[in-house]
């Protein structure tokens, strides 16, 4: 049996967005389908020893929802494939099977696409004579002495029949795709209207001051009680939302990341997760979460994202707090040294 194992949390994801892959010992797999791990809680494991040294989970150690990628034999081959496994996302197994080639179908049961229904057009038996008209006209002109000549003869052919209906049918084709590409651009024309009508009125509107002795970001876990107390008062709450919201941003994980940094420093968020979980303080239940909230809801980029969607922004902020400023160099010579 593989003494390591590389796993993907279902539930924890990265700052961008991606789930956290991680290398365990595979005496940490548990559950009937192997669908769950143990993890240390509190400060006190080292996580990288524990790790290497395989140590027998403890009874406070919590669980969580996983996926096995691959497994090794030795925690420098799990480390390997845990580099591959964040690069491609997919480690099943230990032996790469080749894909199997598709076997096309028979074209004959493939219905024309418009390249093939061009082509065809184009070979096409050409039109029968007597469905050419042409006509002969002589060019008389007058010369500057007031005489006439007559210069070479010109043709004018005239199509008729099957030959003009093909032709018609593709001009009409032409007009009904240039008229719906009009159509679309008038709606992005009319969407982006809305978008810059809502962002002038949003900017128009005069913010509240921030009462003194307010003051972000916030640094300490005293000072982050202290305003949890304070934000109860409604007042104070849509003072700090209103501020909040006309930080904005042009996406979800954008609005956030500037959001959160203006309300906590990294390293008090450091100590915080969304739900409390691998033994730090549960961000869910403060009113900050709630400030974020409704601060996502007044921004005009945002306003129609949902509860779930901003919890897991909120994580995947939480989860890179431990990388920002530098520390992932840090952390990596620190694994590295051990």
């Amino acid at each position: 049996m593989s003494l390591y194992s590389v796993v993907e949390f279902i539930d924890e994801y990265t700052d961008n967005g991606r789930t956290v892959i991680d290398v365990i010992p595979t005496s940490w797999i548990t559950g009937p389908e192997r669908e769950e791990c143990f993890w240390p809680t509190g400060r006190t494991v080292d996580i990288s020893k524990a790790v290497k040294k395989r140590l027998t989970p403890g009874a406070d150690w919590e669980k969580y929802s996983i996926r096995v990628l691959g497994n090794a034999e030795t925690y420098s081959a799990a480390r390997a494939k845990l580099s591959r496994a964040e690069e491609t996302s997919d480690i099943q197994t230990d032996i790469e099977v080749p894909m199997k080639r598709k076997r096309l179908p028979n074209r004959k049961f493939f219905p024309f696409t418009s390249e093939e229904s061009d082509s065809t057009e184009d070979e096409l038996p050409p039109t029968p004579p007597h469905q050419l008209k042409i006509t002969t006209q002589k060019v008389t002109t007058k010369t500057m002495d007031g005489q006439t000549e007559t210069g070479p003869s010109t043709q004018r052919v005239a199509t008729t029949g099957p030959t003009i209906q093909r032709f018609a049918t593709s001009d009409s084709a032409m007009f009904i795709k240039l008229l719906t590409l009009l159509e679309e651009v008038k709606e992005t024309q009319r969407v982006h209207s809305n978008m810059l009508n809502a962002l002038l009125k949003q900017h128009d509107e005069s913010l509240p001051e921030v009462p003194e002795g307010i003051v972000f970001p916030i640094t300490t876990t005293e000072d982050l009680e202290a305003m949890n107390e304070k934000l109860h008062d409604p007042r104070l709450m849509s003072i700090v939302t209103a501020k909040v919201a006309d930080i904005g941003g042009s996406s979800l994980d954008d609005a956030t990341r500037r959001m959160m940094r203006f309300l906590i420093s990294n390293e008090l968020a450091i100590q915080y997760n969304l739900f409390g979980r691998h033994g730090k303080k549960r961000f869910r239940d403060l009113c900050l979460f709630d400030v974020i909230c409704g601060g996502l809801k007044k921004n005009a980029m945002t306003k129609t994202v949902n509860q779930k969607d901003i919890e897991k922004a909120l994580s995947k902020w939480f989860t890179g707090a431990r990388d920002r400023g530098g520390k992932r160099a840090i952390r990596s010579q620190q694994s590295s040294g051990l």
